[in-house]
C-alpha cells in the first residue's frame, strides 16, 4: 500500500504496524518493446518488478514502534530520522552513492556496461506485508530511470531471472503480464506525467 498525502494524519491500524524497516532503489528500463520486467523469486514472490537493489541498503529487521496510536507521517517522521541519521550520516549513503551503487549492482548482475541514470522518477514510502518475513514493512523507495546503456540487445536477452515487458500505451497499466502481478509500485505509472517521463528514456537498439 502506497501511504499517500491524504492518508498522512490517519492513524495506522494496529494490526498492520510495521516491526520491519527497509528500502528499495529501482531502476526504469524501458525500451521500443517495452518496460523491462523481473520475476525475481518465481517460487516464492512471483511478482514482476523494475530492477532493485537488494545489496547495500537500508534495513532493520526488528524494529518496535515506541508509541500507540501512530499517524502514518507520525511513522515516516521515525523512518526519515533514522534512515538519515544511520544510511546517510553514518554510513555515507547520500543519493549520489546510493545511484553509484544501484547502477554497480544492475551492471553487475547482468553483465553490462556503461549505464546512465537519466533522471529519478519519484520516491515514496509503502507499507505492506512481507511474505518472506511474515511481519508488515515499511518500505521507502526511489525510482531511478536509465537513459543510456551500452549493449541493449544484452539486456534484453539476459537468463539471470524470467522476463516480462510492459506496453507504455495505456493508462491505467495492466496490472498483470501472463497471469503474474506487477509489483504495486509500478501503479505510479497510472500517472500520465510519470508515464511520460518513462516514455521519454526509450533505449536505443542500435
Amino acid at each position: 500500500m502506497i501511504i499517500t498525502n491524504n492518508m498522512l494524519n490517519q492513524k495506522v491500524p494496529e494490526s498492520m504496524i510495521p516491526s520491519r524497516l527497509d528500502s528499495a532503489t529501482d531502476l526504469y528500463t524501458n525500451t521500443h518493446d517495452g518496460l523491462i520486467l523481473y520475476n525475481i523469486k518465481p517460487d516464492t514472490w512471483n511478482v514482476l518488478y523494475p530492477f532493485f537493489q537488494q545489496e547495500n541498503k537500508f534495513t532493520i529487521d526488528s524494529y518496535v514502534i515506541p508509541k500507540h496510536g501512530i499517524t502514518y507521517q507520525e511513522l515516516i517522521n521515525l523512518y526519515d530520522d533514522i534512515y538519515n541519521r544511520e544510511y546517510i550520516s553514518n554510513r555515507g549513503f547520500d543519493e549520489e552513492k546510493r545511484k553509484q551503487v544501484l547502477i554497480e549492482e544492475f551492471n553487475r548482475t547482468f553483465n553490462v556496461s556503461g549505464t546512465l541514470i537519466g533522471r529519478k522518477l519519484d520516491s515514496h514510502y509503502e507499507l505492506k506485508y512481507s511474505k518472506s518475513k511474515k511481519v508488515y514493512t515499511l518500505y521507502y523507495l526511489e525510482s531511478y530511470i536509465v537513459s543510456y546503456i551500452d549493449d541493449i540487445h544484452k539486456l534484453l536477452s539476459q537468463k539471470v531471472f524470467k522476463q516480462e515487458l510492459l506496453k507504455l500505451n495505456d493508462i491505467p497499466i495492466d496490472k498483470k503480464i501472463n497471469g503474474v502481478k506487477l509489483v504495486d509500485s509500478l501503479s505510479i505509472l497510472d500517472d500520465i506525467s510519470k508515464m511520460n517521463i518513462v516514455k521519454n528514456y526509450i533505449l536505443d537498439k542500435n
